[in-house]
C-alpha cells in the first residue's frame, strides 16, 4: 500500500446528516455542495487518495447534487486547477467561464479561479487537483472546460493509470510522476501545440498509458492479444510490439494489467466486489487460476491483501478534516 499521505472521508451508511457535514467539509474549500430542491436528502460523497507531492488525486464518488463556487469562497481559498474525470455520471452547468456539458469518459478542467454553478447526476470520478503555480503560462491559455476528443482520450488515460498507480507509490516515487503528469498537463492544454506534433517523453508514456487503457477496459476479452490491440488502437503489430517491448511484451503486460487492476480494486476502500466477481471482470478462467496467479506475483493471497487494506481503512476511515484543510492550503508550497 502506499506510504504517500492518505485523505479518506468515507460516508457509506452514515445517518445522511452526519454524511452530509462530512462531505460538505471535504469538499467545502472547493465548492458548496447543494441538494437539487428543498425536498432532497442533504447531498453527500465519498473520497479516498493520497497527497502526491504537490497535487492530491483522489476517486471521489457521489450523490446526484449541484456545485458553487461564488465570488466570496473563491477569495477565502486557494485557486488551483481541478482536472476530474467523469467515469461514471455527469453534469452540465459553468465552469472555467464557460456553459459546458460532462459525460462519461470526459475531463472537466475547472479552473477554481472563477465561478462555478453545476447540477450534477450520480458520479464516480477520479479528480487530480493541481496548485496554479506548478502550471507555468496556465494564465496566459485561455483553459477550456474540456479538451478536444484526442487530448481527451490522452488525459482520461493517464489520470486512470495514476489513480491506479497512487495506490501504490512511496515517497521517492513522487518527483518523477509528478513531473510527467506536470509535462503532460502543460502540453495537452497547449492549443498551439498539434496534436501531432506532441512527442514528448511524458506524452509518450501517456500512449503507452492509452494502450494499457484499451487493455483495462476489455479485461474480461478472451481474445485480448496483440492481434486484437493492434485492430483497436490502429497500430501495426510490429509497432505495437515495439511499445511493449521494454515491458517484457504484451502478454506480460496483460496479465500484469490484470492482476495489478484486482489489486488496485482490492486497495479502494469503496471497492465492495466479490473476488469471484473481480477475477471474472478481469479476465481470468477462474477463480483458481485467478488465486494462484495473484500469489505468485504478489506474495500473498488476494483474500490476505484485501483484510489487510480493510483493516487500514477501518482504522482510517475519515481522516480528519483539519488534515485535509491543511494540504489544501499548503498545495503548490512544498518544495517536494
Amino acid at each position: 500500500m502506499s506510504t504517500l499521505p492518505r485523505l479518506d472521508y468515507l460516508t457509506t451508511g452514515l445517518p445522511n446528516a452526519q454524511a452530509y457535514e462530512i462531505w460538505k467539509g471535504v469538499v467545502g474549500a472547493l465548492f458548496e455542495p447543494r441538494a437539487f430542491h428543498p425536498s432532497q436528502h442533504h447531498p453527500t460523497g465519498s473520497a479516498s487518495g493520497v497527497v502526491m507531492g504537490n497535487m492530491i488525486v483522489a476517486r471521489v464518488v457521489f450523490t446526484a447534487q449541484s456545485f458553487h463556487r461564488d465570488r466570496a469562497l473563491i477569495e477565502r481559498t486557494p485557486d488551483h486547477v481541478l482536472f476530474h474525470l467523469y467515469n461514471v455520471g455527469g453534469f452540465n452547468g459553468t465552469i472555467t467561464r464557460h456553459q459546458t456539458t460532462i459525460w462519461s469518459a470526459q475531463v472537466a478542467v475547472i479552473d477554481l479561479r472563477h465561478e462555478v454553478s453545476t447540477h450534477a447526476a450520480s458520479s464516480d470520478t477520479i479528480s487530480l487537483i493541481v496548485p496554479r503555480n506548478l502550471l507555468p503560462g496556465v494564465d496566459d491559455l485561455a483553459l477550456p472546460p474540456r479538451l478536444e476528443p484526442a487530448r481527451n482520450r490522452l488525459l482520461a488515460a493517464h489520470l486512470t493509470a495514476l489513480r491506479e498507480r497512487s495506490a501504490h507509490l512511496d515517497e521517492a516515487d513522487v518527483p518523477g510522476v509528478t513531473e510527467r503528469t506536470l509535462e503532460v498537463l502543460s502540453t495537452l492544454l497547449d492549443p498551439s501545440r498539434a496534436l501531432d506534433h506532441l512527442d514528448t517523453p511524458a506524452l509518450d508514456t501517456s500512449h503507452l498509458a492509452l494502450a494499457e487503457q484499451a487493455i483495462r477496459e476489455n479485461l474480461a476479452l478472451p481474445d485480448l492479444g496483440p492481434d486484437w490491440l493492434a485492430t483497436r488502437l490502429g497500430i501495426s503489430r510490429a509497432s505495437l510490439y515495439r511499445l511493449f517491448a521494454p515491458y517484457g511484451g504484451i502478454m506480460r503486460c496483460v496479465q500484469e494489467r490484470r492482476l495489478l487492476a484486482v489489486r488496485a480494486a482490492l486497495s479502494d476502500p469503496l471497492e465492495t466486489r466479490l473476488l469471484s466477481r473481480l477475477a471474472a471482470e478481469h479476465g481470468f478462467q477462474s477463480e483458481a487460476h485467478f488465486s494462484r496467479s495473484f500469489r505468485a506475483q504478489f506474495g500473498t493471497t488476494a483474500s490476505e491483501f484485501r483484510a489487510e487494506q480493510l483493516k487500514v481503512a477501518r482504522e482510517t476511515a475519515r481522516t480528519s478534516l483539519d488534515v485535509f484543510n491543511w494540504w489544501w492550503e499548503h498545495l503548490g508550497a512544498r518544495s517536494g
